[in-house]
């Protein structure tokens, strides 16, 4: 093999092991983006959900954020929970509820996620926040209503929760019932959730972790 042969040959085969090189690193990188992509997909689905008190947030379902509205723009939500802006955005069908006024800011809002895209798809007011000095949330059109309050004492006959008026005591109705399967402990100084019938007798109780 004369001299220009054997200089062709060794530059061919050089630019071939660069070459294989060059795509090896190429893959490489690749597979390092896709990597970093779906490490960071993974961390921001698990971002919204480490706020959630729903129970649901820690399966593949849709679950609730309940946070004080800071800021809502078209596209997204700032929520302030546990002292930390939580930026939410906006699914392509988000809607409120009917009865949300226009001016929300400030107020404590709950917020259904998707799961799978991390987006808020509904929003209204936390009960506390529709509450009014009685602590009356809902009333319904038979006379029975909905309260929401603190509780300060329980016995076997009634019970007295706090609202912002002062504290107020009812009678247990004979079929009363109580629903605490979400939150353990003693139920005193927690948040609790009042179905009242018409005549003021309380007619079930129930703790939601959400209202903690």
């Amino acid at each position: 093999m004369n001299k220009k042969m054997l200089t062709l040959s060794i530059s061919l085969a050089g630019a071939l092991t660069a070459g294989s090189l060059t795509g090896c690193s190429s893959q490489d990188n690749s597979s390092q983006n896709t990597s970093q992509n779906e490490s960071s997909s993974s961390e921001s689905k698990s971002n919204l959900q480490q706020y959630s008190k729903d129970p649901d947030s820690k399966q593949d379902e849709d679950f609730d954020l309940v946070g004080t509205l800071d800021k809502e723009t078209n596209d997204e939500l700032t929520l302030v929970i546990d002292d930390k802006k939580v930026k939410v955005p906006k699914s392509n069908s988000f809607k409120k509820e009917k009865d949300t006024p226009k001016t929300i800011d400030g107020k404590q809002v709950k917020v259904e996620v998707n799961a799978k895209n991390q987006s808020a798809e509904n929003l209204e007011l936390t009960a506390l926040a529709k509450a009014d000095s009685d602590g009356i949330y809902e009333k319904e059109s038979d006379g029975d209503y909905s309260v929401i309050g603190k509780l300060i004492s329980e016995t076997d006959k009634d019970l007295t929760i706090e609202v912002s008026s002062g504290k107020k005591t009812y009678k247990k109705a004979k079929d009363f019932e109580l629903d605490n399967d979400n939150v353990s402990g003693d139920s005193k100084n927690k948040i609790v959730r009042l179905e009242v019938k018409k005549n003021d007798e309380v007619e079930s109780l129930e703790i939601d972790p959400e209202d903690q």
